[in-house]
């Protein structure tokens, strides 16, 4: 019974981990739980809900609650810090980005880099700069509306960035304006939009997560580089800009110090990797 216990201690925990990662922009979620070693067992689980639900439901269960928790402890933190101080948040985390590139390099080459992967960057990169266009085409540049529609395919965003490792939802969401506007309603427990975000996430969750096995298993090389390609995309249009002389000094230091983070999270990560392992 105590081993239980533990256990479940030991999900909450990391559920609580990936869910304040998560949901700092430029943070993956994804990666974390690859580096701790739960990523398959959690997309197993994932795919089993259909045919053996209870326990599927029961293993994920507190991974649920701890992601849950991790974003209640960080979500008004990230509110303020994005409307007093929003250039200097967004170097951090666009430093927290930058950081995470080598070590989902050294995932891309772990057997051996081919040119030909090359080909995966370019697709990432078109498809972010295709669903920027879309973004302006829709809206004209503006934010989108938070309407159950937009709310569902937020949560198939929430849903690609904790399958997909290495993609950096709240970017996506960012670039489509709904990033702010979805975390005013998380602080506030405004109830429709957040429904409508948890269909989106469960429905698109479950393919997403058939699509990435398939792509993971079969084509490894490929799927890391349009993941980076993702990244580089994404970071180029939400560049927060080049600022006077003595702020910039600032905000390189704060790039610096996300890309510092970011790299010495990924190297404990591997650690816990070991522990969990062990565990």
């Amino acid at each position: 019974m105590t081993k239980a216990y533990k256990g479940f201690g030991l999900a909450v925990l990391q559920g609580a981990i990936i869910g304040v990662v998560g949901l700092a922009p430029g943070a993956s979620g994804g990666v974390l739980a690859v580096s701790m070693g739960i990523y398959r067992p959690i997309m197993d689980a994932l795919l089993a809900l259909p045919r053996a639900f209870k326990r599927s439901f029961l293993f994920l269960l507190p991974y649920g609650i701890g992601a849950v928790l991790g974003m209640l402890i960080t979500a008004r933190a990230l509110e303020w810090l994005l409307h007093t101080h929003r250039a200097a948040t967004m170097y951090a985390l666009t430093g927290m980005v930058l950081g995470g590139v080598p070590s989902l390099v050294r995932d891309a080459n772990s057997k051996g880099f081919k040119k030909r992967y090359l080909w995966g960057a370019l697709c990432g990169i078109l498809l972010i700069l295709g669903l920027s266009a879309l973004e302006a085409f829709a809206f004209a540049g503006e934010p989108w509306p938070l309407t159950p529609l937009t709310c569902t395919f937020a949560g198939g965003v929430i849903a690609a960035g904790t399958i997909i490792p290495g993609v950096s939802t709240s970017f996506l969401l960012m670039l489509l304006g709904l990033y702010e506007p979805l975390l005013a309603a998380f602080n506030r427990f405004t109830l429709i939009p957040l429904a409508c975000v948890a269909v989106g996430c469960i429905g698109f969750g479950y393919l997403l997560a058939l699509l990435a096995r398939h792509m993971f298993r079969r084509y490894p090389g490929y799927t890391y580089y349009a993941v980076l390609g993702l990244l580089i995309g994404t970071v180029v249009l939400l560049f927060p800009g080049v600022h006077p002389f003595p702020l910039q000094l600032w905000y390189a230091l704060l790039l610096a110090l996300g890309f510092a983070a970011a790299a010495y999270m990924c190297r404990v990560s591997e650690k816990m990797k070991v522990l969990h392992e062990r565990i």
